[in-house]
């Protein structure tokens, strides 16, 4: 019991000085948790002077009490993150009735059987967002992010559809969109250029040009949504396939494209070896990611990695160490400083339940066996990071869509590779589109190798018991990562007392 109590103690002050961003985003999101458990019915200003005020206390404490600055600053984040929410919350509002509407297009138009649907925001003080479903013919048809529009409509509160096991009202509500309507009374008043409208409109270009040279429309959608975050275009069909084969996180903008995209822009400027330049060699990849990150969207995923290959990259030019986990809970720190709601999106949680998953257990799976050849170790590398993945993600995966993928691990021997391959196509493509012959070159290898993916993915799904179906409740999801905390401990007590029984042996 001692020995166990002296670890924990270790542990702490391990953390504490090895990662103190991990101990300051744990208090913030405990922040966001409780504005969320117990919303208090505030101004901002309001908010503001309890920022300030618990800043000027805290500040005071610390100066007098040096055994409780760790505990104080705590719990000052805690305050932080309570207060960040608060001000984001009432940012926004519910939408006006009965009265004309001024507002901005914010996303692309999806087409829909009988509509345009979109997203609004209205130009005021207090803006407010809502879901649009434009009446779809030749005008509705031509509009673009960014655009002004003045709109007269009856918004309706968002609510679930009976019988529904998706709660697609709270998952709007983290966004912040409390509303929809039919928009059949509308006019065009003028147009707003935004970075989000620019990225959108660069994104459609991208699209274009890569269907010019000759890629064909179904690879067309796959393209949108794996190189570009763009599922909109997506059939049901793609959709169902690539979640039946555990393939959907290759669909979702993520780490892995994001890695790819910063291993092609290093490779793309190797040619910079003067070690006094190498700053501007760390300046264009990172220019280069983040212009790749708006061009997705933006995602919590893509923000993460993003920042990740940032602080990494700017680690590598001052010749400094870097621990993961400190620079990933810097990625989630200023993610929920910008949104505080993502922390209860699922996209957040799994990309952050993966990549804590991959950097702790994907060493110890892949030690479990050494392979004797390359191909061997490439594939067991792919099944123990996937095995890795697994125990971070499943708990998250059963609770919000009660599925298993039985073949995820073949899925991603095959699918990843893949995934490498069109990114590099892609990005190939669009450089040297300017040469006719070489693009539709590349494009004809784009589309055989999209479509290979595709039969695969479908192949896959006509397996025997190709998913399980398995729902746990919200209650279930913590006993299982009780567990896996306990797990977590567990190892790391038998490595120390190894370590204690080596040292005693010499």
């Amino acid at each position: 019991m001692t020995y166990l109590l002296e670890f924990l103690s270790s542990t702490r002050n391990t953390i504490l000085t090895r990662n103190p961003c991990v101990c300051i985003t744990i208090a913030f999101i405990c922040g966001i948790i409780g504005y969320s458990i117990y919303p208090p019915i505030m101004t901002k200003s309001t908010l503001i002077g309890i920022l300030c005020l618990s800043a000027l206390i805290c500040i005071c404490l610390s100066q007098f009490i040096n055994s409780c600055r760790i505990p104080i600053l705590f719990l000052w984040f805690a305050i932080a993150g309570f207060t960040t929410t608060g001000l984001r919350n009432l940012q926004y509002g519910a939408m006006p009735q009965g009265e004309v509407v001024y507002a901005t297009i914010t996303s692309s138009l999806e087409e829909k059987q009988k509509s345009y649907k979109a997203t609004i925001q209205t130009i005021e003080d207090n803006p407010c967002k809502s879901i649009v479903y434009f009446r779809k013919d030749s005008l509705s048809k031509k509009l673009l992010c960014g655009d002004l529009v003045q709109i007269k409509a009856k918004f309706k509160t968002i609510e679930n559809q009976e019988n529904a096991t998706f709660n697609f009202k709270q998952f709007l509500k983290l966004q912040y969109i409390y509303s929809q309507a039919y928009i059949s009374d509308w006019k065009k008043i003028g147009h707003e250029s935004s970075l989000s409208s620019i990225c959108i409109s660069l994104r459609n270009k991208a699209l274009q040009t890569l269907q010019e040279l000759g890629l064909s429309d179904s690879n067309l959608q796959l393209i949108a949504a794996l190189a570009f975050g763009d599922k909109s275009l997506l059939d049901d069909e793609t959709k169902y396939n690539f979640s039946t084969a555990g393939a959907m996180h290759v669909l979702a903008v993520s780490g892995l494209h994001v890695g790819i995209i910063n291993g092609i822009l290093f490779f793309l400027f190797s040619f910079i070896r003067n070690k006094k330049l190498q700053w501007l060699k760390i300046l264009l990849c990172i220019s280069g990611i983040w212009a790749y990150a708006c061009l997705t969207g933006m995602s919590p995923s893509v923000q993460r990695a993003s920042i990740m290959c940032s602080m990494v990259s700017i680690a590598l030019l001052l010749q400094r160490h870097t621990s993961t986990y400190n620079t990933l809970a810097t990625a989630a720190f200023f993610s929920l400083l910008i949104s505080p709601n993502d922390i209860f999106s699922v996209s957040f949680q799994l990309s952050y339940a993966a990549v804590i998953s991959i950097v702790y257990f994907g060493q110890k799976v892949q030690h479990i066996f050494t392979p004797t050849t390359p191909i061997g170790s490439y594939l067991w590398g792919i099944i123990a990071v996937s095995i890795a993945v697994q125990i971070g993600t499943m708990p998250i995966t059963l609770y919000y869509f009660g599925t298993i993928p039985t073949y995820s691990l073949v899925t991603n021997i095959i699918v990843i590779p893949l995934a490498f391959v069109l990114l590099i196509c892609v990005v190939l493509s669009l450089a040297i589109s300017w040469v006719p012959a070489i693009g539709k070159a590349i494009i004809s290898v784009l589309n055989f190798t999209s479509d290979y993916m595709r039969d695969c993915m479908y192949d896959i799904t006509t397996f025997p018991h190709a998913s399980i179906n398995m729902q746990i409740t919200e209650q279930q999801v913590c006993y299982i990562y009780v567990f896996i905390a306990l797990l977590v401990v567990a190892i790391e007590y038998n490595k120390r007392l190894q370590i204690q029984k080596d040292l005693l042996r010499l």
